[in-house]
């Protein structure tokens, strides 16, 4: 934990430092614009006996552009951000549109900004451009599986059939949907880690959050305890149950015998809940049902082994 907040820490540092680098640069580069990009500035005119130093100075103009397009591309795609999640907030479908659109704007401003740094530097970038169709579809079609993924993506967020805050279980895994980017989801589950899914994947789910969910619990009782006289004693008990339970939104039913397992009789129980409180539901029921049968005196048996010897004169 420790090593992650140094590491958090470090980042945001470094993250800090060249921020800061970036807008001295900019405001150098715009009080100064004349002595540093004019074509008789000083900086281009071999100040030093040195032509090493003369090399370095040359430099200088195109180090400060390329800071000040880092700066003005954080600028823009802070004030860009911001405005996006002003726009899309609200329900879950807005706020899954809007993360997504996020995504697509952060390509799009940060290939804009390396063509532009490029073209500091004196590459052709107009030759660059015209290359890259080339480029791009050569690379397409080395890269099917990311360009479905990127189309996956899009389609799950048009379709609405899932959102950010769904609860869905995909291929076993139960969690909830934290983000929907262009190329991946990310589910956080009740523990708190974190599975990622590419998009083309994602071909059969389970959406749990549409609907009130139904937990479900198997408690045990002695083969020796009569059936009835327990469904007796839990129907009077009902209500009380369903006090200790403050996750429910509907009371337990017993909906009979489960299994006649080895030590005991499984007794299924159930009732609904919001899916956010699926797991706490099924713990509230738990506790309670085993207090209200101790109290009435049925107990829920341990695991036991029967072992008969043969006697032998």
């Amino acid at each position: 934990m420790e090593n992650t907040q140094k590491k958090g820490h470090k980042a945001f540092t470094a993250g800090l430092i060249f921020l800061v680098i970036s807008l001295v640069a900019t405001v150098l580069g715009f009080v100064f614009h004349d002595e540093i990009y004019a074509d008789g500035a000083w900086c281009k005119s071999n100040p030093s006996s040195i032509s090493f130093v003369n090399s370095l100075l040359r430099l200088l103009p195109k180090l400060l552009s390329t800071f000040s397009i880092l700066f003005i591309t954080l600028l823009v795609l802070y004030i860009v951000c911001t405005i996006v999640k002003k726009i899309f907030k609200g329900t879950p479908r807005r706020l899954t549109v809007g993360k997504l659109v996020n995504s697509i704007i952060k390509v799009v401003i940060w290939i804009v900004c390396v063509i532009a740094i490029l073209a500091v530097w004196g590459v052709n970038v107009a030759a660059l451009i015209a290359g890259a169709g080339v480029l791009t579809l050569v690379i397409g079609l080395g890269m099917q599986n990311l360009i479905a993924d990127v189309v996956a993506g899009i389609f799950l967020v048009c379709d609405g059939t899932l959102q950010v805050g769904d609860i869905v279980t995909i291929d076993g895994w139960r969690g909830t949907v934290q983000e929907i980017g262009i190329r991946n989801t990310k589910l956080i589950n009740y523990s708190g880690d974190i599975r990622i899914a590419n998009n083309s994947t994602i071909k059969i789910f389970v959406n749990q959050s549409r609907e009130d969910s139904y937990p479900t619990v198997i408690v045990g009782i002695p083969y020796e305890e009569n059936l009835q006289h327990v469904k007796e004693v839990f129907e009077a008990n009902k209500a009380k149950v369903r006090e200790m339970c403050p996750s429910l939104i509907s009371d337990v039913d017993f909906n009979g015998v489960d299994e006649l397992a080895d030590s005991s009789v499984n007794l299924h129980f159930g009732a609904k809940c919001k899916e956010n409180n699926f797991i706490p539901a099924q713990r509230e029921m738990r506790g309670a049902i085993k207090t209200v049968f101790e109290e009435n005196g049925i107990l829920v048996p341990f695991p036991q082994v029967d072992v008969h010897m043969d006697k032998k004169n």
